[in-house]
């Protein structure tokens, strides 16, 4: 460094133009909402969703290529199944558990398709706000 900063500095040399960048983040799914992707024939558990792509576990970062188009997915999201949705290969990174994880961005979804996502995240959302009532009396044990 040849400042004083704490701001990254660009090494010399090194050619950003080209690299990926996450400018939009997820929001974590719990294992018991049970959500799940259907790509290419096969289901995928899904890690993380958002109204612009979703994240899910796979077993290489071999089986899709990065930028890679996919037609036909399909999302269960509880009772909501959204189908038709196109999706676009944006990374694959190591999830947290060690186990390989392919980010996906939706590409052309139609208003339909953005209502039904909206409305399944606004219920996961109510659903991992819910707060236990402090102030309710429990049985002593």
């Amino acid at each position: 460094m040849s400042e004083d900063t704490i701001d990254f500095q660009p090494i010399p040399g090194e050619n950003t133009e080209d690299e990926q960048i996450r400018h939009l983040f997820r929001t974590p799914v719990s294992l018991t909402d049970d959500i799940r992707a259907k790509i290419g024939g096969n289901e995928y558990l899904v890690t993380n969703l958002s109204e612009t792509g979703i994240a899910v576990n796979v077993s290489s970062c071999l089986e899709f290529d990065s930028g890679q188009i996919l037609n036909e997915v399909q999302l269960k999201i509880g009772d909501i199944n959204i189908t038709g949705l196109c999706a676009k290969v944006i990374h694959c990174s190591v999830h947290d558990s060690g186990s390989f994880q392919i980010g996906f961005q939706w590409v052309n979804m139609n208003a339909e398709n953005k209502k039904a996502l909206g409305e399944a995240l606004g219920q996961l959302k109510v659903k991992a706000l819910k707060v236990k009532d402090l102030f309710e009396e429990h049985p002593e044990s």
